[in-house]
């Protein structure tokens, strides 16, 4: 392993796997065609086949989100316009240049497809994964063993491909995924994640009537609001950043007449027209599932009601972790790959690896937004990710469908540690040497003792504070920076509590936990988030992480209770366990911060700055409460705990 890279960008651990290592020129054969499933219903196929005689496995990506596009004019295509908005497209290349086939699909009731979509990863989309591998194994240019990838929704299809396995499955790599669609989602930490799920129907409405100017504008427009945030734009982001300062419908309305002059919709299949959806599919599709709607209806775990037509079927009915037992059984190799600022999913990916611990399985944790497009290290706005992605999937594919020696270190797991801007290698999560070491709140401050006597903190609660245009829940449906290059100004509406200067660099690589005890001077129910952040010695202030958690949901879970393995507290988030607050009244809340892995510096200071709102991302219960009071000290002794592999030194 190297021993670092430098702090612009992101580099392979292994100097064996380069970008476009095996890249070479192969001629290969496209076409679409319509696949018929069990019940009747034909699926939208894209194939593509090196030529020769060859049998050869195949990677199969299924997809929400049109598995291709068609150009709208000549010279759109020529400048290969739709290949713009796939993101999975140099993938493609890559794996068909090293000679494996590869087939995209418009799963059930969207782009080109049949049917409806009743919900994400609805039972007929997975009984339609199994007839889609059935039908790929019996191709002549197939050699029965298949492979499965994707990046968001389209990576929880690989994952879920394991919910009923076909005995071809050998591998599946889902790429900045979720697992658990209530907690990494949804509802982290029991609070309702409304901007996302307002964004994403909206998103998915758009493309239900192959709309799909109007789907990318939604994008665009996240990312020139981001770029607008930036104090000094450069290049092609001055420009998303002029079109950021314009009204939401201006900046919209630009975003789908420059899209919507390279692209029609989803494309031709079989030759029939541009593909668009007849007049019968997109009636079915105006009953296509609105996930914000659902979610709105739901507060616990295992509320039913999410879809009208089908009371009966909660959350978890469409989640990978309710069908653990399933993906372990299939044998098949899981390659869980996220970035420390994709949303939740870097905790989805740890969880993963440690529920299905299949052999031949990896784990991967990179210094990336959703996507891996982007990488952020600390005190420093996002760079353009250098780390070759594609390599590094095609090694894993490679020795699980091919039986090819991995061209790595041999470790299973590696992370990236922003401070250090180092690569860590292990077969362990967290890594070996690693506990928790209390720091206490104390006035403002974060002690090593904590104080014998009570004492009350009190935050004015703000309903307008927020996080902003540049953090890790917008990147989920954009290509936007988790950088949140504004802490110090945001941090003055909050409570803060900063460590003295440390004595000598803190490496913490793990799940950091907040033991909070608050109270609420009205009201029943309400919210905490905590950012734990690096203070350079200049007052600079770089996020590292954050946790938030719903006071009804603060009930923690019994060890081994929800079935999946993480190191992190867990909360069942069920009804049965929820617990009101009453006025006045002090609880105890253990909020599990997102797991990262970050080195303080000597001389630089550990902050933990409390809000009650983030208003920009999560719908915080509707409250009267005009106070969130932190009690600290005493019985009351609120703590903050890291893991790291020494103890904190202080100056």
């Amino acid at each position: 392993m190297r021993a670092g890279v430098t702090s612009i960008m992101d580099e392979h651990w292994s100097d064996t796997i380069e970008p476009g290592a095996r890249a070479k020129r192969v001629a290969f054969d496209s076409r679409s065609c319509r696949v018929t499933m069990r019940d009747g219903a034909r699926l939208a196929v894209d194939v593509h086949v090196p030529r020769g005689t060859a049998r050869r496995p195949t990677i199969l990506r299924q997809t929400r989100y049109m598995r291709s596009l068609a150009p709208r004019g000549w010279l759109a295509k020529s400048l290969g316009a739709p290949g713009l908005f796939d993101i999975l497209a140099p993938f493609r290349s890559r794996f068909l240049q090293a000679g494996y086939a590869w087939v995209d699909v418009d799963v059930r009731g969207t782009g080109a497809s049949d049917d409806r979509w009743r919900s994400p990863w609805f039972e007929d989309q997975r009984r339609d994964a199994w007839d889609l591998v059935a039908w790929i194994v019996d191709q002549p240019w197939s050699d029965g063993r298949v492979g499965s990838t994707g990046i968001s929704y389209d990576g929880t299809c690989a994952d879920m491909l394991l919910a009923e396995p076909h005995p071809a499955v050998r591998a599946i790599a889902p790429l900045f995924a979720l697992y658990d669609v209530f907690a990494d989602v949804a509802f982290p930490g029991g609070v309702h994640l409304a901007w996302f799920t307002a964004a994403w129907a909206a998103y998915n409405r758009a493309l239900d009537r192959d709309d799909h100017p109007s789907a990318m504008s939604v994008t665009v427009r996240l990312m020139a609001r981001a770029a607008a945030c930036k104090r000094d734009p450069r290049g092609a982001e001055r420009l998303l950043a002029a079109l950021g300062r314009l009204d939401d419908e201006r900046c919209r309305a630009i975003s789908r007449r420059v899209i919507g002059a390279m692209v029609r919709g989803v494309a031709d299949v079989e030759g029939r027209g541009d593909g668009t959806p007849t007049a019968a599919m997109r009636a079915l599709r105006e009953h296509n599932l609105d996930v914000h709607a659902g979610a709105l209806e739901i507060v616990h775990r295992d509320d039913a009601g999410i879809d009208p037509e089908r009371p009966e079927l909660g959350i978890d009915s469409f989640s990978p972790h309710t069908y653990r037992d399933a993906q372990r059984a299939s044998g098949a190799a899981i390659y869980s790959y996220s970035g420390w600022r994709d949303g939740a999913y870097a905790h989805s990916a740890i969880k993963r690896w440690g529920t299905v611990p299949n052999a031949g399985s990896r784990l991967t944790i990179g210094p990336w937004a959703h996507t891996g497009k982007l990488a952020i290290h600390a005190f420093a706005s996002a760079v353009p990710s250098r780390f070759d992605h594609a390599g590094e999937l095609l090694d894993f594919f490679d020795e699980r469908l091919r039986g090819v020696p991995s061209r790595g270190d041999g470790q299973p797991i590696h992370w990236f540690s922003t401070g250090e801007e180092l690569w860590h290698g292990g077969s362990t999560w967290p890594p070996e040497g690693t506990s928790d070491h209390a720091i206490q709140l104390s006035t403002r401050a974060l002690v090593p003792e904590a104080a014998s006597k009570t004492e009350i903190d009190v935050l004015r609660i703000d309903r307008t504070v927020g996080t902003g245009e540049r953090s890790r829940w917008r990147s989920l449906l954009g290509i936007v920076p988790g950088d949140y290059v504004d802490r110090r100004e945001r941090d003055r509406a909050l409570l803060v509590y900063d460590s003295p200067a440390l004595a000598r660099e803190l490496e913490m690589t793990g799940h950091p936990t907040l033991e909070i005890f608050v109270s609420w001077d009205q009201g029943d129910d309400g919210a905490v988030f905590a950012y734990l952040e690096d203070v350079a010695p200049d007052g600079r202030v770089n996020y590292v992480t954050e946790g938030q958690l719903r006071a009804l949901h603060r009930a923690v879970a019994k060890a081994g209770e929800t079935g999946v393995a993480t190191p992190a507290v867990q909360h069942s988030f069920l009804r049965e366990d929820a617990r009101r607050v009453g006025p006045n009244e002090i609880v105890l809340l253990v909020l599990d911060l997102l797991p990262c892995s970050h080195v303080f510096a000597a001389g630089h200071r550990i902050r933990l700055a409390i809000a009650a709102t983030d208003t920009d991302h999560f719908r915080v219960p509707e409250t009267p409460a005009r106070e969130l009071r932190v009690h600290r000290g005493g019985a009351a002794s609120s703590r903050l705990l890291l893991p790291a592999r020494a103890v904190p030194s202080f100056r």
